[in-house]
């Protein structure tokens, strides 16, 4: 019996013994695992600022891009409306042209038809009517050196032109004398009225000839420079 207790001393200081050593074990157990849950829950906050500010920064990006998108639809619609006033605009300005249009073409073959029938009557008329006597206003000298004296350079040879050629318009007299139309139409209606040419009117331009007055001085004018010429 004297055996048996020291044993049992043994044995019960060798399981204190292993107790102390578990509890050593699970208390520095516990604490490993209290830092850990510490140090995890400092990593869950750090991961949850970060969502939460990336969230907002999420949200004040879709809040401006949903804003950006109202005033892009507004202002398409503006510009949608812009749109539809241009092309009425446009539609308007085409039509009135096409109406311009249709009514030059309508006033054109109305002119046509205009000058077809002026051209009828003008072929119908008597040849008597086509040529019309001249009525000249003004009133020639007598002698030819005074009629011929009161011209100037170019109205002389314009009626000498007249005289060689025969009846002119003053167009071509224009050209030949390189004058303008107008300086040359001012010219001849000068003449004409002054009793130099006559003025056949029947179409346009009009054609001038030598009056007989004037036909007469020149041949009487010719015949005289051509005995004188005789005789020397």
């Amino acid at each position: 019996m004297d055996l048996v207790t020291p044993l049992i001393d043994l044995l019960s200081a060798a399981v204190l013994v292993f107790l102390v050593f578990v509890g050593s074990k699970a208390v520095r157990a516990f604490r490993q695992s209290k830092q850990a849950v510490i140090e995890s829950a400092s990593l869950l906050e750090i991961i949850v600022n970060a969502l939460t500010s990336r969230l907002e920064s999420s949200e004040s990006v879709v809040t401006d891009l949903q804003h950006a998108f109202e005033r892009i639809n507004h202002s398409s619609a503006e510009l949608e409306n812009e749109q539809s006033k241009l092309r009425g605009s446009y539609r308007h300005v085409l039509e009135h042209l096409q109406e311009s249009l249709s009514n030059d073409k309508r006033l054109l073959l109305e002119l046509e038809q205009l000058k077809v029938r002026l051209g009828s009557i003008q072929e119908r008329r008597p040849l008597t009517e086509n040529v019309q006597k001249p009525t000249p206003t003004g009133r020639l000298p007598e002698s030819t050196s005074d009629a011929l004296a009161a011209l100037t350079p170019t109205e002389r040879h314009t009626l000498e032109i007249l005289s060689r050629e025969g009846p002119k318009a003053a167009p071509e007299l224009g050209r030949r004398m390189r004058k303008s139309r107008e300086h040359m139409a001012r010219l001849m209606k000068k003449l004409y009225l002054e009793g130099y040419v006559d003025r056949e009117s029947n179409h346009a331009p009009f054609r001038y000839k030598l009056s007989e007055k004037i036909a007469s001085l020149l041949d009487h004018e010719e015949s005289v420079t051509e005995e004188a010429l005789e005789k020397a």
